[in-house]
């Protein structure tokens, strides 16, 4: 029976503590026992049924957002509002994201990853209905994507900090990178189904497609027993809980410089990917279709690294392999930057999926082991952050594109990834140390 100091009432012991919290874990053999050893966290029900929420309600959102940038290209014929509401979710997530935070820590978790999700049909649901009555303006594709901002910022920490209590400490590498899987097929294959609807059937249609998936995501996630956080976090103010969260950082020096190197990998790597229309029309010289697939190839090398991540334990030198992913975007993004060919670019491109992928699902899965439960939330509310930082670290890059060049910007921007990967492989022993 989980304790009363969580949240008022204590629910049945069944709630609050899944029965399959730390299932016997087994090191099976062969090409089946790889199987088994990578998808083993979606053998537990609770687990599965997050997943699928999340698979639907991702997927529903990079539908959406490719739905809008043509939407809002077509209404304007403006590239810089294009750019302004593909942006739009950054303000609303950077601020909303420490308030998601202590909300994951203090309220059931269950209901409010249902709450987003539901906002998010409704969003959905009301863009078709303008679509349909033919008032859709532009402005108003700017406030939706303000909403998915925010309700991004406020599942998203509470979603992941509920993994732990869903599969146990031994799963939660293997559950954190099985989510990161989902999100790379997300990548892959959502914009593809949503250009595809959007030009046989309008925009009308794709925004219903999107609005039921994600009422679909909410029942799928309502199958999941609640999930009251531990701690007394219910009991402090907003402003207390937090102070608190930094103050967590403060005590626990491990967890900090993996947040930090997480977020400062993710500002120098993820820009590039706002900028490839730009850089693969200017470098490459291709048409929308040579950019959709060099998009699709990161997706691709996302991919093989969540299957990578999901299949690796304790003991299996996974500090080294989080801080890698870093070498490994910051080499492929040199080797874009400095060989203009398309065929080239492609190939490599995979690689920079893969390095995003390994420090973003590794990272999410380390940090999480290392953080107690009644913080989980809002340590992880600060990872998310990173994405409301993204216009800080595009806006430069955008500039140095302007003024020197798309190859020599993406080229500078390389070297500071690397050089920054490079360091902090050689002065975090403490992340290279961990198993």
């Amino acid at each position: 029976m989980a304790s009363r100091s969580t949240v008022e009432p204590t629910p049945p012991a069944a709630e609050t503590v899944p029965a399959a919290l730390t299932p016997a874990i087994q090191q099976p053999t062969g090409v089946s026992g790889w199987m088994k050893l990578t998808f083993a966290s979606l053998d537990n029900r609770n687990f599965r049924f997050l997943w699928f929420g999340m698979l639907l309600s991702m997927g529903g959102f990079q539908m959406q957002m490719i739905a809008r940038g043509i939407l809002v290209y077509d209404l304007t014929n403006d590239a810089a509002l294009t750019s302004i509401v593909a942006m739009g979710f950054a303000p609303s997530l950077l601020v909303v994201s420490l308030f998601g935070g202590v909300l994951g820590d203090r309220m059931e978790r269950r209901t409010l990853i249902q709450i987003a999700q539901g906002v998010n049909a409704l969003a959905a649901g009301f863009v078709a209905f303008l679509l349909i009555a033919n008032l859709v303006e532009w402005w108003h594709l700017l406030l939706i994507s303000l909403v998915q901002g925010a309700m991004f910022a406020l599942q998203m920490p509470a979603r992941q900090a509920a993994i732990p209590r869903l599969v146990g400490k031994e799963r939660v590498g293997n559950a954190v990178a099985l989510n990161a899987m989902a999100m790379s097929l997300t990548n892959v294959a959502a914009p593809g189904i949503a250009g595809v609807i959007y030009g046989v059937s309008g925009p009308e249609v794709t925004y219903l497609v999107v609005t039921a998936m994600m009422i679909s995501a909410v029942m799928v996630t309502g199958m999941i027993p609640k999930m009251y956080p531990a701690g007394d976090a219910a009991r402090k103010s907003v402003v207390a809980n937090i102070k608190a969260g930094f103050g967590y950082l403060k005590i626990n020096p491990l967890v900090r410089v993996l947040l930090i190197y997480s977020i400062i990998l993710a500002l120098l790597s993820m820009p590039f990917r706002m900028l490839v229309p730009v850089f693969a029309e200017d470098i490459y010289g291709v048409d929308p279709a040579g950019v959709g697939v060099f998009a699709m190839m990161i997706g691709v090398g996302g991919f093989a690294a969540s299957l990578l991540a999901a299949g690796l334990r304790k003991g299996q030198h996974r500090g080294k392999i989080f801080l890698a992913g870093g070498l490994v975007s910051g080499l492929s993004l040199i080797f874009i930057g400095a060989l203009p060919w398309y065929f080239v670019g492609a190939f490599f491109a995979i690689g920079i999926g893969f390095g995003e992928t390994v420090r973003w699902g590794l990272g999410q899965a380390l940090i999480m082991e290392e953080t107690d439960d009644e913080y989980r939330s809002r340590v992880m509310s600060l990872m998310m952050m990173s994405f409301g930082l993204m216009p800080a670290a595009v806006v430069p890059l955008g500039f140095a594109v302007k003024e020197y060049g798309a190859q020599t910007a993406v080229l500078g921007m390389s070297v500071v990834l690397m050089v920054v990967a490079v360091l902090f492989y050689i002065f975090s022993s403490r992340i290279r140390q961990m198993q």
